[in-house]
């Protein structure tokens, strides 16, 4: 290998892992410090740091009954250009497949820097709701394509800080419906929601780099690292903040020497997302007595 190849590889491994190291700092720095327990937000009222429970009625579909049906996703007025389109089909085993295309999805953070990603959620009536896929972007559009145990549900789209939440925030975009004339319609789903779960009063979140060639995975990983930390994690969530941490260097210091984004760091990568939202969500408890 000649003198002048070695230098352009190494000053591109330089450049990138750079790159890295500064998305990773920018991930720690914050434009507001967050207030303490029992502060006063900025209005005056003295308030802890706890979402606020909301919810949304969307009707369910029994997909069971149908065997195939095509789906349709009608927006809410928080993004009325959006639209969705697809198919959900139970197969003999009883699995249900779900397809979906979306339209006119603007970019997650219009809704705040904090907000990365959106999921599609399934909700049973008078029982849970469930992850069925984060979308994918695909061109001009986005996807969601996934597998659910779940027969009878209603489906909203939400937009999240990463693939790791646990209940959909209170940003819905999309509510799903059979388009078939002949569908079996049964109770609506009730669907819980979180709201102003991801920034402490008073705080805001500076823009993360989505462009810098990472997969999102490793952002989504950064962008759980600091909303746990607006939280005070490391101080009321202690033990699992400090695993959460060290997945976290182990995959900057892995991703910086293998230049590449393998299966492993992934995984790994979402491994720390779910760590940090469950101390985030531990903490959240915590300062609130509960």
């Amino acid at each position: 290998m000649s003198a002048r190849l070695r230098m352009t590889k190494v000053t591109g491994f330089c450049l990138a892992a750079g790159a890295f190291l500064a998305l990773a700092s920018q991930a720690q720095r914050q434009t507001t410090p967050p207030p303490r327990p029992g502060s006063q937000s900025p209005t005056g009222d003295d308030q802890t740091q706890v979402a606020r429970p909301v919810s949304v009625e969307v009707p369910a579909v029994n997909y069971f009954a149908q065997g195939e049906t095509k789906v349709e996703f009608s927006p809410t007025p928080l993004m009325p250009g959006a639209s969705g389109q697809g198919r959900v089909k139970v197969s003999n085993e009883g699995s249900t497949s779900i397809k979906v295309q979306f339209t006119g999805l603007k970019d997650a953070t219009t809704f705040g820097n904090e907000f990365l990603t959106y999921i599609l959620w399934g909700s049973v009536p008078k029982g849970r709701t469930l992850k069925i896929s984060e979308l994918a972007l695909k061109g001009d559009h986005w996807e969601a394509v996934a597998t659910t145990a779940l027969h009878t549900f209603a489906m909203i789209v939400t937009v999240e800080p990463y693939a790791a939440v646990t209940q959909p925030s209170s940003i819905v975009v999309l509510k799903g419906a059979s388009a078939s004339n002949d569908t079996i319609r049964t109770p609506s789903a009730q669907i819980e929601l979180l709201a102003d779960a991801y920034a402490p009063p008073g705080h805001s979140y500076e823009p993360l780099d989505t462009s810098s060639g990472y997969p999102p995975a490793f952002i989504q990983a950064m962008n759980a690292r600091r909303i746990a930390t607006a939280f005070q994690a490391e101080n009321y969530a202690p033990h699992e903040f400090e695993v959460a941490e060290d997945y976290y260097q182990y995959m900057i210091r892995k991703v910086i020497r293998e230049k590449k984004a393998s299966k492993h760091l992934l995984s790994v990568a979402n491994n720390v997302a779910e760590i940090f939202d469950k101390a985030r969500i531990i903490s959240v408890r915590q300062q609130n007595g509960k």
